[in-house]
């Protein structure tokens, strides 16, 4: 019944998931704030400005590139993704981090067009070396733009060299900012892994069942769609292998950065909606895929009150 109103795309369906969205960030990054004179004004509005961003663009990058077929699915995941984990906006780093790196996805997505390669090539690099200044490990998503460079072998010399120079142009542009300013842009030092395969251990209860329900789903989608989409020649086949990268990338930053695994589960908000979008898409059953959803809705709505009891329980 769930999966059928939401078939065919829309625009009150984004209407929706958007006022939702917007509801979910500002009492996450707002519910901690002891009153107006404690808030951030500058870092919360540039946090929020790309929050808005990073929902234009995965609309946009879905529709555009046609990952999905004609529906509000992905939005939908997107949304529920969010709503069920609001602790992913908690960092305003990983926001804007997270914000550069959809923005090198759009240029990666577009390289199936073979339009303007070597423009979209530096654009993307430039892209995700930003993001990395803001959030170090953003540069594991560099694995997915190499990829491109062996999925497509032709001119990969000249490619792999648009790559640095496109990091070198983000490097030039730290250079002139700090010359200008007289100020560092706020770096994070690359220090050396400390994996967190505990990954249980800092989350309440609630939250483990939850990103254990997530990984669950994640990897019961991987198993259905990659026969049909990765194994067999499908005109997509390129696409879905830099998604199931870009995946894989996200789940290795959450690794690799101790004590902030839900924070970086943001970088898996995109991948996840595709991905599960594509299997409620292609699900014979739709009784299973409205199950799952009920289970992740009932879970976003059991940790919502959690969180507002324990406001109300602090005041």
């Amino acid at each position: 019944m769930i999966t059928r109103n939401f078939r065919i795309s829309k625009p009150h369906h984004y209407i929706l998931f958007f006022v939702g969205l917007i509801c979910v960030f500002l009492f996450q990054r707002l519910k901690d704030h002891s009153g107006i004179q404690s808030v951030d004004f500058l870092i919360e509005s540039v946090a929020f400005l790309f929050f808005l961003t990073s929902i234009f663009l995965v609309v946009f990058i879905i529709t555009k590139n046609k990952l999905t077929q004609k529906n509000s699915f992905a939005a939908l995941y997107f949304f529920i993704f969010i709503f069920l984990m609001p602790q992913t906006l908690m960092d305003y780093k990983i926001i804007i981090a997270n914000g550069f790196v959809l923005l090198s996805y759009r240029r990666i997505f577009s390289l199936e067009t073979k339009l303007n390669i070597k423009k979209k090539y530096f654009d993307a690099a430039f892209w995700l070396s930003i993001a990395a200044l803001f959030y170090a490990w953003s540069i594991l998503h560099f694995i997915p733009l190499l990829a491109t460079i062996l999925l497509r072998p032709i001119d990969w010399l000249k490619h792999l060299f648009v790559l640095v120079f496109g990091a070198g142009a983000a490097g030039l542009l730290v250079f002139l900012f700090v010359s200008v300013f007289g100020v560092a842009p706020p770096i994070l030092f690359f220090y050396l892994p400390e994996p967190n395969f505990d990954i249980f251990a800092q989350m309440s209860q609630l939250m483990a069942i939850s990103t254990l329900v997530l990984l669950v789903m994640l990897t019961g989608a991987i198993f259905r769609l990659f026969s049909p989409l990765i194994l067999k020649n499908s005109k997509s086949r390129n696409n879905f292998i830099v998604l199931f990268l870009m995946l894989f990338t996200g789940f290795s930053t959450s690794l690799l950065a101790a004590n902030m695994f839900v924070e970086n589960m943001l970088f898996l908000s995109f991948p996840f909606a595709v991905l599960m979008a594509n299997f409620t898409q292609q699900q014979r059953r739709p009784w299973l895929s409205d199950l799952l959803l009920i289970v992740l809705l009932s879970l976003a709505f059991l940790n919502l009150g959690l969180i507002i009891e324990n406001q109300t329980s602090v005041y």
